[in-house]
């Protein structure tokens, strides 16, 4: 998952690019042979990996990564960033076009690696750099947020002027995990003199105020740039990573090696058959060895069946959050104690248990403390005897009843009516596409109607979830909550992206609803959502952030404004039938280096393959 954060142009500049829209740089061709084949690739004998993770690009792509249509499988595997974070940490990284980088007050140099070159021959220079950070800020990289501006002041380095108060560490991330260059040979022509002063006015006003940022006429001129930069055609994919585009077709890609990369010695791969195959296609893919590897969701039978395949293996780095938020801001969910009663009855367990079974390896395992945090932040920045001080809420139907009848509910029969004298009742919003959400909401719906709280589950359009609860036209709904960054998640959750919304389409919409004004435990009232947004951009790692992650670990498990009720294990299957030396994993299924294929699945495979691993028998 990138910390890259889209700003104010992101929605002019969206709605521009959708306008501008092409099928550029389509090619075709065979797509090669499939399941390590034994295509030699551009010269030798080695097979190709067959890779085929789900629904990878549809029916229409192009070869420019600004176009809404771009090629996401070019990153990493053909086009490198700066660096790749070493998931979960927040400061430490693997060198990819970086070989290294200091800082020395306001300005962060990157120096960028001798001998990197781009696949027709050019050497990769800080002009490539230069012209994709300007670039990337017409459609509102979250990076020009940290800086206000960017300079090449040789041929290899290239600085980054940061804004006064903002955090190294957070630049650090923005900037070298999220930065991909790309060659000026080809975009450097949308980067003139008006462009280059244009982008930095423009982020350095939208730092002081974005609402008068978007009516300046930097902010057009910029808008005018990205709807021609991304209407471009690009007839071929020139990358500087360790394989190169050689054909593509609505099933498959062909990525050979490309012997110009600088650590092509280590890989030990011909090259990768990149699938791209649905959940159904893939599933006999695997068992029949047609491919090797995937990060494809295999349900209870599936993974049953496939932990008896012989040569299977499964990786289980553990991913995001299954989230079930309350509307805080309708009766009588704005009642705290209503919200902790439907805690103490809603079967967490049996919510994910119901979606993903009970093997090792399921899709989910399902959370016991609602810290409103992954468990992986909670290794980092919650002592086990602080999470020991918040309530677990076991289902406890007599605790439940407890609450609700001290703020005067009261039970009939075997219906619960609120003080007004009118059932309690309540229903479930998801977004039908998501099977195993609704199976989870089903669970707690049914635990609530026996408890007396009839509760059923409306599952709707995706669309029509996020608009509902956008909106607040909602009792409970569904989110995922996903990052690297303590602070990010409660900002993901309780901040203006889902929580009174002061930008984009949903701007002046109450969502969930949670405050404005909040007391928040060790920090004191504050608006919570404006505030969260501001301590998610400015708060490096270390003691203060350690500090406001208790602070709103103990908001959330009192308050109960959502309940984290399972986090998402990421399974990896993959055959050693074909190829061996696979990164190891470790006794909780996971390792480093699976963990950053977790969080960045096509970075930490190229990691992966650089450093040797996935070794042809």
């Amino acid at each position: 998952m990138s910390s890259k954060k889209r700003l104010a142009a992101v929605a002019a500049a969206a709605a521009l690019a959708i306008t501008a829209a092409c099928s550029a740089g389509t090619t075709g061709g065979s797509g090669g042979n499939s399941g390590g084949g034994g295509d030699s690739g551009s010269g030798g004998a080695a097979p190709y990996l067959s890779f085929a993770p789900c629904c990878s690009w549809g029916t229409t792509w192009s070869n420019n990564p600004y176009n809404v249509n771009g090629l996401g499988i070019q990153n990493d595997f053909i086009t490198l960033r700066l660096a790749i974070q070493n998931y979960p940490s927040l400061t430490d990284y693997t060198p990819q076009l970086a070989s290294s980088w200091d800082v020395k007050g306001s300005e962060l140099t990157v120096h960028l690696r001798q001998g990197a070159k781009w696949q027709d021959g050019n050497p990769v220079t800080s002009k490539d750099v230069y012209d994709t950070a300007l670039l990337d800020g017409t459609r509102g990289d979250g990076f020009w947020n940290d800086i206000i501006g960017v300079k090449a002041t040789d041929d290899s380095t290239v600085v980054f002027t940061l804004r006064k108060g903002q955090p190294v560490p957070l630049a650090e991330n923005d900037i070298l995990a999220n930065i991909l260059p790309y060659p000026s040979s080809v975009y450097g022509k949308f980067v003139t003199p008006q462009l280059e002063k244009d982008v930095p006015t423009y982020f350095q006003e939208f730092q002081k105020d974005p609402d008068k940022a978007g009516t300046m006429p930097e902010f057009k001129r910029m808008g005018k740039v990205f709807q021609s930069l991304a209407a471009e055609k690009v007839d071929k994919l020139i990358g500087d990573g360790p394989f190169q585009l050689d054909n593509i077709t609505t099933k498959e890609a062909k990525l050979s090696k490309w012997s110009g990369f600088w650590g092509a010695d280590k890989i030990k791969i011909g090259g990768i058959d990149y699938g791209d195959g649905n959940t159904d296609t893939i599933y006999p893919q695997l068992f029949s060895n047609t491919i090797d590897f995937s990060n494809v969701y295999m349900p209870p039978p599936i993974l049953k069946r496939w932990t008896s395949t012989p040569d299977a293996h499964t990786p289980l780095p553990l991913a995001f959050g299954f989230v079930l938020g309350f509307n805080n801001q309708k009766y009588p969910f704005t009642i705290k104690e209503v919200r902790q009663a439907l805690a103490y009855v809603i079967p967490r367990q049996q919510m994910s248990e119901a979606a993903y079974g009970t093997a090792k390896g399921a899709g989910g395992t399902w959370k016991e403390v609602n810290t409103g945090i992954s468990p992986t932040m909670e290794k980092l920045y919650l002592p086990q005897d602080k999470i020991n001080q918040l309530n677990k809420y076991p289902v406890d139907t007599a605790k439940a009843t407890q609450l609700l009848q001290s703020k005067g509910f009261t039970k009939k029969g075997k219906q619960w009516l609120m003080p007004n004298g009118k059932p309690f009742t309540m229903t479930f919003i998801v977004n039908s596409q998501t099977t195993d959400i609704v199976t989870s909401f089903h669970s707690a719906a049914t635990a609530l109607t026996a408890f007396g709280i009839k509760a059923d589950v409306d599952a709707t359009s995706g669309a029509q979830q996020d608009a509902d609860q956008h909106n607040g036209n909602f009792d409970a709904g569904m989110y995922f909550i996903g990052g690297n960054d303590s602070l990010q998640m409660y900002d993901g959750m309780l901040g203006t992206g889902n929580n009174y919304s002061s930008s984009g389409t949903y701007a002046g919409k109450r969502g969930l609803g949670f405050g404005p004004k909040i007391d928040v435990p060790g920090i004191g009232t504050e608006e919570i959502a404006t505030a969260l947004d501001a301590q998610a951009r400015n708060v490096a790692p270390g003691p203060k952030l350690q500090e406001l992650t208790w602070d709103y670990a103990q908001l959330v498990n009192d308050q109960v404004p959502y309940i984290w009720y399972a986090t998402k294990v990421y399974q990896f299957p993959y055959s050693t039938k074909k190829f061996t030396n696979w990164p190891p994993t470790g006794k909780n299924g996971s390792s480093p280096l699976w963990d950053i294929i977790g969080a960045n699945m096509t970075g930490g495979i190229s990691l992966a393959l650089q450093q040797g691993y996935i070794v042809p028998k």
